[in-house]
């Protein structure tokens, strides 16, 4: 492979991240949540959400 093909495979894959990034969230917003966590952070057991409560 040269500079340029990896350049766009590179390319590729991160428009396909951005697709799935998209996906995911559409999903959470959707999701009926049932968090399980502890006093620092929560995460739903249906869709992997991640609530932050500490700091």
């Amino acid at each position: 492979m040269n500079v340029h093909q990896l350049e766009e495979e590179m390319k590729v894959t991160k428009q396909h991240l951005a697709l799935l990034e998209n996906q995911l969230k559409a999903f959470q917003e959707k999701c009926e949540h049932h968090f399980e966590g502890d006093q620092y952070f929560e995460k739903c057991s249906k869709c992997h959400k991640v609530e932050v409560l500490y700091y």
